[in-house]
């Protein structure tokens, strides 16, 4: 199968996968490289995501907001240890490798498991890293050629400074570039939303437990 890591290290397209089930195709292994598949003016544009909504029409949007607790910078630093552990990904259906550096210009495979032993392996680029120190963390990861979707997607922790809330953010858009993205688009937006609710709750339980 193709592995995370292979796709991180090799530059390989995206697909599907399967946990000990399934072999790599070497001979299209190596044909084309990563390279963003979406507009490039649109990279790194969920930076300032209002400029990112004007273009509704073309993407889809999403967005999520939790509150992940009320200890001020305790709980800050719990969150932001647990975005750059990758919390927000290790639902049992979705996983990132959590050794994987939350740095920009890192590649990023995020793994799907829509059906039982069928995983799809999408390959993204962290395009850039945020902080504003004691008050917001974010980073955002920007689709690949291969991954299901073109877009990208951005992850804030952050603390309200007049209350000592720490929250979690989910800001998000997407279209389809792949044919199974096509055919199964209402399928494909369901999961976006569970996404963004169980990335939530498990960012949620992540800071509890710390």
């Amino acid at each position: 199968m193709k592995t995370q890591r292979e796709i991180l290290e090799n530059g390989s397209r995206g697909g599907f996968g399967g946990k000990g089930t399934n072999k790599t195709d070497k001979k299209k292994k190596k044909k084309k490289k990563n390279t963003f598949n979406v507009d490039e003016e649109d990279v790194g544009k969920t930076k300032n995501f209002t400029n990112a909504k004007k273009k509704k029409s073309y993407y889809a949007i999403d967005e999520t907001k939790v509150l992940l607790g009320t200890n001020g910078d305790v709980d800050y630093e719990k969150a932001k240890s647990a975005l750059k552990s990758w919390k927000q990904f290790q639902l049992g259906w979705t996983e990132v490798d959590e050794a994987t550096r939350v740095r920009k210009g890192q590649k990023v495979c995020v793994m799907i498991q829509p059906f039982p032993r069928v995983w799809l392996l999408n390959p993204l680029e962290i395009t850039y890293v945020s902080e504003e120190k004691k008050k917001s963390y974010s980073f955002a990861h920007t689709t690949l050629q291969g991954h299901l979707l073109a877009g990208e997607e951005k992850f804030t922790v952050e603390k309200d400074l007049q209350n000592d809330r720490v929250y979690f953010k989910v800001e998000t858009f997407s279209k389809p570039d792949h044919i199974l993205a096509k055919v199964m688009y209402p399928a494909v937006r369901a999961l976006q939303k569970i996404f963004g609710a169980h990335a939530g709750f498990e960012m949620k339980k992540a800071v509890r437990n710390m």
